[in-house]
């Protein structure tokens, strides 16, 4: 093909550039107005400003969000308590925190973890009872000093009477249990009282609590085994700081939006609560069956307790574990103390005194425990039937009129 002379030359940047005119089409296009350019200025700074303050929003967000992880104070067992491959956690031995709960309310422990003062040997000494107190933190006296927890305040009523303090703060009835079989029982004692409130119950389906790995009880062959052991250490063990800036991510609203766009939900538990409570039923019964059996081979004698929260005295939340347990001590010939009533029947101004408030005790879940009143109240309850069953007040060495409780101490906690 041969060269063509007259084949125009390509253009190029420059000569578009410096063309003094457009022809064909581009000539037809407007340019636009000086309306038209503010227009689009104004637009434009609408959208980074709007830009800017999403930024700001998301910044405060975030920085709200871990100020309020990492302002809200630590659980109150963090300071007391370590970690146990068997129970999850278990109190440190010799602990000595005088201001625990706010000026003066110390808290201590003895040499065998227990929240006692002294140490306690093997047998029983001769000129006294033992009862051995399991529970969680209602027992433990979360909130009030060594000297007026419940189980102190029902050891201050006679004094030939030593009460252990078995009550760990979180633990669920399964816990508790275990706890028991494993340094309750190697102590001779007269009674066990195992108390419980509700939750406890409900905290023996999961495998964790508050972010804290725990076992779990399952029945095989009618034999209690405990699972998930030795328990998982958790992120809460390794590193606590990690878990409050997890917590603080989690309550962002770009987590939630993106769980929501692309349907992260927890799992779905493996079968509805009817299910599952009947499960946890037939587990607590095994179990209770164990801890009689564990208490006859001891000569001591097992009572059951319930003890009310705030909660559920204005409604009937725990009333089906109440019934439960009141069946099974009836089917078992076991002494119930069923506190509900009397909380319930006392006036509203009397009862709040009974609960700390919100603002008493600065640890996560004080709020709704017993004050100093409110152990003191149920010390006297428990107190009074134990010496109205004959086999227990045999067990307490203490049938005088003398050792009683006064029914106004019983129905007037305010007076005391």
């Amino acid at each position: 093909m041969g060269h063509n002379d007259n084949q125009a030359a390509p253009l190029s940047l420059e000569s578009l550039e410096s063309s003094p005119s457009k022809t064909g089409d581009d000539a037809d296009q407007p340019r636009p107005s000086r309306l038209g350019r503010a227009l689009i200025f104004v637009i434009f700074n609408i959208v980074a400003v709007l830009v800017l303050v999403l930024l700001a929003e998301g910044a405060a967000s975030i920085y709200y969000a871990f100020r309020a992880a990492f302002a809200t104070p630590a659980v109150a067992e963090s300071l007391y308590t370590e970690y146990d491959p068997d129970l999850g956690w278990v109190n440190l031995p010799n602990v000595y925190l005088p201001n625990m709960y706010g000026p003066g309310k110390l808290l201590r422990t003895n040499s065998q973890r227990f929240r006692n003062d002294h140490d306690f040997t093997k047998t029983v000494p001769p000129d006294k009872a033992r009862i051995i107190c399991s529970g969680d933190s209602f027992t433990l006296g979360f909130g009030v000093d060594n000297e007026h927890t419940w189980p102190q305040q029902l050891a201050a009523r006679n004094p030939n009477l030593e009460t252990v303090n078995m009550g760990q703060g979180g633990y669920g009835a399964d816990q508790a249990y275990l706890w028991y079989k494993r340094d309750g029982a190697v102590l001779d004692h007269d009674i066990q009282i195992f108390a419980i409130i509700s939750p406890d119950v409900y905290r023996m389906q999961h495998s964790s609590f508050n972010g804290y790995g725990k076992p779990v009880l399952t029945v095989d062959n009618d034999h209690v085994v405990a699972t998930n052991v030795p328990v998982p250490r958790t992120m809460e063990v390794w590193s606590p700081r990690l878990v409050r800036a997890e917590s603080a991510l989690s309550n962002l609203s770009v987590t939630r939006a993106l769980k929501s766009v692309f349907k992260f939900r927890a799992a779905a538990p493996l079968m509805d609560s009817k299910e599952r409570n009947e499960e946890t039923a037939w587990i607590l019964s095994t179990m209770l069956d164990n801890l009689a059996a564990m208490n006859h081979a001891q000569n001591s004698v097992l009572v059951l307790a319930y003890l009310p929260t705030r909660e559920e005295l204005s409604g009937e939340a725990g009333a089906s574990w109440r019934a439960f347990l009141a069946n099974y001590a009836n089917r078992n010939r076991l002494l119930y103390l069923d506190l509900f009533d009397d909380f319930r029947a006392l006036p509203p101004a009397q009862l709040d005194r009974l609960f700390i408030n919100r603002a008493a005790v600065n640890f996560p879940g004080a709020a709704g425990h017993y004050t100093e009143a409110g152990n003191e109240f149920v010390a006297g309850l428990i107190y009074h039937r134990l010496l109205e069953n004959p086999e227990t007040a045999a067990k307490l060495h203490a049938l005088s009129s003398r050792t009683t409780p006064a029914a106004s101490d019983l129905a007037n906690p305010s007076s005391r």
